[in-house]
């Protein structure tokens, strides 16, 4: 359990602790990354270590919860919105990739922590189910289906805006967010025949 401890001197170690982190996951992976490893690179001790969290995935936690907390604000407004506005919505949320790049980048990509990939796509699944609620109420459960109508669709939603964040951190952010948010509308809006310009046939059913 991390320890929320005021003052200025609080909220340099914790900055420090996580810089670290971050540090050691590019050099060596976050799976070989030791608490011993951590606080060296943090010019601490093991036991001011542990006075702010119980391990390395308790740290972890910390830093989803907080990027947890910013994301629907950066989002922007659910709902039937015009298209500008949406890109503009999927610009912050780069805006927001951007300015975080780095944990990001370290904690999403190949030598990053699986588990907080996996937290991150399952809290975003459930931010966008609440977001369409807003818009269409409460989904109710179809007879004879596992899961409500659209779930599926709201999977593949957001492995494309995983799969973006991704690719863009790899290639160290080489599109501005304006471009990245347009890329990512006019593939939802579109579908993959549709944004890559191949024809489609009608369908005969």
């Amino acid at each position: 359990m991390s320890h929320r401890d005021g003052g200025l001197q609080g909220a340099r170690t914790r900055r420090l602790i996580r810089h670290a982190l971050i540090e050691l996951v590019e050099e060596k992976g976050f799976g070989d990354a030791t608490v011993g490893d951590i606080a060296k690179r943090a010019l601490i001790n093991r036991a001011t270590f542990y006075h702010y969290h119980q391990d390395k995935y308790a740290l972890v936690e910390e830093i989803f919860q907080e990027v947890i907390s910013e994301l629907p604000a950066e989002l922007g407004p659910a709902g039937r919105i015009s298209v500008q506005n949406r890109i503009a919505g999927w610009e912050q949320l780069f805006d927001h990739v951007g300015r975080h790049h780095r944990l990001y980048a370290a904690l999403l990509g190949r030598r990053g922590d699986p588990w907080f990939a996996a937290r991150l796509r399952e809290r975003c699944v459930a931010l966008a189910r609440d977001r369409l609620r807003n818009v269409h109420g409460d989904i109710a459960l179809d007879a004879g289906r596992d899961m409500p109508p659209g779930e599926l669709e709201l999977v593949l939603a957001v492995n494309l805006t995983m799969g973006a964040i991704t690719w863009w951190l790899e290639h160290d952010r080489p599109l501005p967010a304006r471009q990245m948010a347009e890329a990512v509308v006019r593939f939802a809006t579109q579908g993959y025949f549709g944004a890559l310009g191949l024809d489609v046939l009608p369908s005969t059913l």
